[in-house]
């Protein structure tokens, strides 16, 4: 394995979906991509998708602090210590009423989502402290902006990464390095597809993306505009980035007319 003195990201969650267009991204730009994930098939493709001399591939659990150590470390000796980026992008969100999600479950969404953010940024932070203009980046989520029925928990989860940017975003500023979050609305992404399909007990087909919104906060827009948000993120100080711009609209709406906020969600959570 030879060491790289290439820019470099740091990807959970790289397999597929966003964490996969990302990677392509950053890839096409001549960086370094480390790229981490529980599904082992998924990371050989993407790795293949971007050529496997430009990075760095392994699962990763994140939940697993001594496996995050050890991905940690063949990153480190891979890229001599450097880490422009960190991308916590690994995460799941089951669907269920509050009251029928087995309580197994809601601690799964939390060890992912949350505990593997915070483990995620806390041993990246030697890297990113080393590193001149790093960011530590995090997917947060619509539901971040007012919670969604049937992702309750799922939403609780995003709301921590959100308030957790923001408080890194003043501590990690003591070292300059910056934090940022993605609250992505419906990204066409695997994820998105088998959440459609899951309630018809069918395979996705394309016609289910007719049930989503035409316009506003929770339209489909394409993975691509997440990979623009990361880099744009990068470029920038901006903390939070709403994909699409509209997402951002109901936590600004919060502030002046909470019940239109909460009508405007409710009506696409109980969507037809």
């Amino acid at each position: 394995m030879s060491q790289t003195d290439q820019q470099t990201i740091f990807i959970t969650g790289g397999a597929s979906g966003m964490g996969r267009a990302t990677a392509e991204l950053f890839a096409g730009k001549g960086w370094f991509v480390g790229i981490f994930d529980v599904d082992e098939q998924g990371l050989k493709e993407t790795a293949a998708r971007i050529g496997e001399d430009n990075c760095l591939a392994r699962r990763l659990d994140v939940t697993d602090t001594q496996d995050f150590m050890a991905a940690m470390s063949s990153f480190n000796e891979r890229t001599k210590g450097r880490m422009d980026i960190m991308f916590n992008n690994a995460g799941i969100a089951p669907s269920a009423w509050f009251d029928e999600m087995p309580l197994e479950q809601m601690r799964r969404i939390i060890d992912i989502n949350v505990m593997g953010v915070i483990i995620g940024a806390k041993l990246a932070l030697p890297l990113l402290r080393d590193t001149p203009n790093s960011i530590c980046i995090s997917t947060s989520s619509s539901a971040a902006t007012y919670g969604h029925a049937l992702l309750a928990v799922y939403s609780a989860s995003k709301f921590a990464v959100k308030g957790l940017t923001e408080a890194l975003s003043l501590e990690f500023g003591r070292f300059g390095v910056r934090t940022a979050d993605i609250l992505p609305g419906c990204i066409d992404t695997p994820m998105l597809r088998n959440a459609l399909a899951a309630p018809t007990g069918q395979p996705f087909t394309e016609e289910l993306f007719a049930n989503l919104p035409q316009d506003g906060a929770y339209r489909l827009v394409p993975v691509s505009a997440i990979t623009d948000a990361v880099w744009g993120a990068y470029n920038s100080d901006q903390i939070h980035w709403y994909v699409p711009e509209e997402v951002g609209d109901i936590d600004r709406l919060k502030g002046t007319d909470f019940n239109a906020a909460r009508d405007e969600t409710k009506a696409f959570s109980f969507r037809e």
